[in-house]
């Protein structure tokens, strides 16, 4: 395995707990439920879940489908998916461990394809839309759904930056513009694109890290900033004495 999924894998195995106690926001059943309208899936329909994690987008979809498959490096993020699958008695939902640069599946095999929040994790993500387009049957479906950085090459730089000392597995949000054009050079045509901005304290951001030294450290940093009137690209500021921050997130829906 390359060294760089190793650092996924070893993250999102530590994280997998935190991410199966978590409650569902209203803001995060707003964006799943943004996925399923643009995935628009059939009762016929064969899904691929790419970078699956827990399951969340997943356990969403298999109601509309005739299987979902969720794909995943990590097996502790597998393990969990598999404890709700079990505990929830979802009986067309699977889940593969594999790389989704390289995955164990057939040309064509899949009629809506998703991908939540992963982007940002892949170092060279052409590789990994390619490899979604190859599993998308003709006229199937691609769903994206991922954080973006600024337009601003500076502000990105140091956005990037604050995401990788949260999270030693993020690799790169992209620019809107960015994420669109390589959507679309992986072979497909983009059909809807949109952007929605979601607020979150400081501390609902770092939840799921489980690392007290980075998240205090981490803080102090962007208390900071905020103060500084820096934005880093996340709007930092500081509300009745509250660290907040604003994520972009990019929808794109594309047709192959």
């Amino acid at each position: 395995m390359d060294p760089r999924d190793l650092i996924v894998q070893e993250e999102f195995d530590r994280q997998a707990e935190r991410w199966f106690r978590r409650e569902i926001s209203t803001q995060e059943r707003a964006i799943l439920e943004q996925i399923a309208q643009l995935a628009q899936i059939s009762p016929d329909d064969r899904v691929l879940d790419v970078a699956c994690g827990t399951g969340l987008v997943s356990f969403v979809l298999a109601p509309y489908a005739r299987e979902v498959v969720g794909i995943d490096i990590s097996p502790g993020m597998l393990a969990k998916a598999r404890e709700i699958r079990h505990r929830s008695k979802v009986r067309n939902v699977r889940f593969v461990l594999g790389e989704a640069e390289h995955m164990p599946f057939k040309d064509g095999e899949f009629d809506v394809v998703v991908c939540r929040l992963a982007i940002h994790h892949f170092p060279q993500p052409e590789r990994e839309l390619h490899e979604m387009v190859r599993v998308l049957k003709a006229g199937g479906r691609l769903v994206i759904s991922d954080t973006v950085s600024s337009e601003d090459a500076r502000e990105a730089r140091l956005h990037n930056a604050l995401e990788r000392l949260r999270d030693p597995s993020h690799a790169r949000m992209l620019a809107p513009t960015e994420l669109i054009q390589l959507t679309e050079r992986a072979g497909v045509r983009v059909q809807e694109s949109l952007l929605q901005q979601r607020d979150r304290t400081y501390d609902e951001w770092m939840n799921v890290i489980n690392d007290p030294i980075r998240t205090e450290n981490l803080k102090i940093v962007m208390e900071e900033l905020a103060r500084a009137g820096v934005g880093a690209g996340l709007n930092l500021r500081i509300e009745n004495g509250q660290l907040w921050l604003t994520h972009t997130l990019a929808f794109i829906k594309a047709i192959k």
